[in-house]
């Protein structure tokens, strides 16, 4: 036996094993929506439809994708049960209950919109309303740069679990949820009140509806004019086919240093969004504090004049004017990337 293991190549062996074995474990094919996910909202109302009726055309995910989301439920599991233990230390103490609650939120024609499941809800006893939880596995780059629930909606990977909470809390009638990140160390617990972000429920819901009508009309709403986003769609070039950059009127820079500026705001970008979101919070942290000493770092705050003009609606409508070219806004993406 010694010799047979030396022989082969121990490695490859245990890698295919798990390959089958992820495989054999996460079954889950591609299939098509009787409605729009809780936790599926998307930009893209196209997306929405397809995904009603053509979703059993995409790929399946990749081993190790499924992988991912096998390691995924498994945090979630141990969370769960650490979550339950956690509560007697509470105060007031709660208990876990309720979880994987399905829930659905109706359109206007009475249809099934929006469906999901909320993955816990804790009890805090009968004076107080359960309090509906979602957990959540992002990695740790991702989950270390989230503060404040705004951060979360700004989120490329995140802003889809706030959503799916707030649908929820909108069909319960219930105002504090929590999302729950987990990560290496303490979770991050984020609040979600929903009077606070009705719109982003109600948008969702409009665009649900909307889908619906398509599929039941057998039509698809028009392509989503982004190029970055439909790049990264798994529909791209499957059932959909958006076009995209046709090269009419496109510019081809050659300019070495205008390209290696672009390419270094590409490097910096993401290092640039952790600033913006630290500043935005202490800002908020220490709005109103003129002078504090935070380590080896002051921090001096001033207040300011701030002069607005509160115009009625009525008589800002009657100066309304409109200028097709009166805003211009830059969207750079990086074509060579794969997320």
């Amino acid at each position: 036996m010694a010799a047979e293991l030396q022989q082969s190549n121990v490695v490859d062996s245990i890698t295919s094993a798990w390959e089958r074995f992820i495989e054999q474990e996460e079954r889950s094919t591609p299939s098509n929506r009787p409605y729009c996910y809780a936790s599926g909202f998307e930009a893209c109302d196209r997306k929405l439809v397809l995904q009603m009726t053509q979703g059993d055309k995409v790929a399946p995910f990749p081993t190790e994708v499924k992988a991912k989301f096998r390691r995924g439920k498994d945090r979630e599991r141990n969370t769960i049960l650490d979550i339950s233990m956690v509560g007697r230390f509470a105060n007031p103490p709660f208990e876990v209950m309720s979880q994987q609650k399905r829930f659905e939120l109706k359109d206007h024609k009475g249809r099934i919109a929006i469906a999901g499941k909320v993955d816990l809800m804790l009890d805090f006893g009968y004076r107080k309303p359960q309090v509906p939880c979602e957990l959540k596995d992002f990695n740790v780059n991702i989950t270390d740069r989230i503060f404040s629930f705004e951060d979360v909606l700004r989120g490329k990977w995140t802003h889809k679990a706030a959503r799916q909470l707030l649908c929820y809390l909108y069909g319960e009638g219930v105002e504090l949820g929590l999302l729950i990140f987990t990560r290496p160390g303490l979770p991050k617990i984020i609040p979600v009140y929903l009077n606070e972000h009705l719109d982003l429920v109600e948008e969702f819901l409009t665009k649900a509806e909307k889908a619906l009508d398509h599929k039941e009309a057998g039509t698809l709403p028009e392509y989503l004019q982004d190029a970055e986003e439909c790049k990264r769609c798994y529909f791209y070039a499957v059932v959909c086919n958006p076009p995209l950059m046709s090269g009419e009127g496109a510019q081809i820079i050659t300019d070495p240093e205008t390209i290696d500026m672009i390419k270094r705001r590409d490097e910096i970008a993401e290092i640039a969004d952790e600033f913006e979101t630290l500043s935005e919070t202490l800002k908020a942290k220490f709005r109103g504090i003129e002078s504090a000493i935070a380590g080896d770092f002051m921090l001096q705050g001033k207040w300011q004049p701030n002069t607005t003009y509160p115009i009625p609606a009525n008589i800002k409508q009657q100066y309304k004017k409109v200028e097709e070219k009166g805003k211009f806004s830059l969207k750079i993406i990086n074509l060579a990337s794969k997320e």
